[in-house]
């Protein structure tokens, strides 16, 4: 039987039943009838609720929940965010932050994670970051393969309308720039 409740998105549950009867919210409260009905009693009050000793472990601690982690010991420096008290048990530590990308990462984990700058200058050692290793591939007389590294092929294969908006805007800044030098000469 459909029992109209208002105008919710509840519109029209089903009435549970017993032997032809509606039951009362009291006589619904002591019932079970998780075996007939589907997600029955997930609306009671979580000291009646069928499953609820099972979704959770009232009893159990962190410490039983979780088993103990040893804590990795870096052999680099490892930055923290300045909201946690110690590193967590794991981490990564196979780029550790070096030069001028790495003093900017520094600078950045000094602020909080909460504010702008932290997220603008890690972005900032990230672009930084990125120049350095070309200058270190050209130090040791490698020619950095640039399209292929910012993956230019699969851009051309699966982004053909995204590169032509960029080589378009490209093209527009440059023509911008060699009107403004025009400019200037006259």
């Amino acid at each position: 039987m459909l029992q109209v409740l208002g105008k919710s998105s509840e519109d029209f549950l089903a009435t549970p039943q017993v032997g032809g009867r509606n039951l009362t919210s009291f006589e619904r409260r002591n019932v079970d009838l998780s075996s007939t009905i589907s997600g029955w009693g997930s609306d009671l009050d979580p000291a009646v609720r069928p499953g609820v000793p099972m979704d959770k472990a009232p009893y159990a601690g962190i410490e039983t929940l979780y088993p103990k982690f040893e804590q990795q010991i870096p052999r680099h420096k490892v930055h923290k965010s300045t909201e946690h008290a110690k590193l967590t048990p794991v981490f990564g530590n196979a780029c550790p932050p070096r030069g001028l990308s790495g003093k900017i990462r520094d600078l950045a984990y000094s602020f909080s994670e909460g504010r702008l700058s932290h997220w603008t200058l890690l972005m900032l050692a990230d672009r930084v970051d990125a120049a350095e290793e070309i200058l270190i591939d050209l130090a040791h007389l490698r020619i950095p393969n640039i399209p292929e590294e910012m993956g230019l092929r699969s851009e051309l294969k699966y982004n053909r309308k995204g590169v032509a908006k960029r080589l378009a805007l490209m093209g527009l800044g440059v023509a911008a720039l060699v009107l403004l030098a025009r400019r200037r000469k006259t």
